[in-house]
């Protein structure tokens, strides 16, 4: 029997979770978690990778100071789309009503010395790049079964593990997706 938690409901996905499926093959997606801060049947969709830190922080990178609050915030490959963009973000689980906040900042603003509101300095990650799907493409591509559409966790959410948390989800989930994930990149290797 099948441990998979509930699926959300199609309509409006945003603050969901996409798992890549052990047969996503494509680099930029295969076995990442994203995190769906917008979603609509009309405007397609945008979210952020969440398993694949760059391990280095705002401050190692950045070319002016970085103000305090910000400087720590790791950074992570967002996605494919405007790679040449940086989001700065806070994402924090809350668990009453349980929920997902999810707050972007101006990241001209962070470089300028501004201050970042106490409330939102948790969950702080800086995104290079993002993930996008114009209208009707996540739609076309979870009936493909490219994604499992997941409702947030904390777990998730604070990932503790990015390198180890697709595999960790995943076999948790069905004995058989358990197989898939413990298979290696390149079977051919083995």
């Amino acid at each position: 029997m099948s441990t998979q938690p509930e699926l959300p409901q199609a309509g409006n996905l945003t603050g969901s979770l996409l798992v890549a499926t052990p047969g996503l093959l494509d680099p930029n997606f295969r076995r990442s978690i994203l995190f769906l801060s917008h979603h609509s049947a009309e405007e397609g969709a945008t979210g952020f990778i969440l398993n694949r830190p760059v391990r280095k922080t705002l401050s190692d990178v950045a070319k002016e100071p970085v103000s305090p609050e910000a400087s720590g915030a790791p950074i992570f490959v967002g996605g494919p789309v405007g790679r040449d963009e940086v989001v700065l973000a806070s994402l924090q689980w809350r668990p009453s009503p349980i929920s997902v906040a999810f707050q972007t900042f101006n990241l001209d603003a962070v470089f300028g010395g501004t201050v970042i509101p106490s409330e939102w300095q948790s969950g702080l990650r800086a995104f290079v790049g993002y993930a996008g799907w114009s209208r009707g493409q996540l739609e076309s591509e979870i009936a493909q079964k490219s994604w499992f559409v997941l409702p947030p966790s904390r777990g998730l959410i604070e990932m503790p593990n990015p390198d180890t948390a697709w595999r960790d989800l995943l076999r948790g989930m069905d004995p058989m997706l358990k197989l898939l994930a413990d298979a290696p990149d390149d079977p051919s290797l083995n």
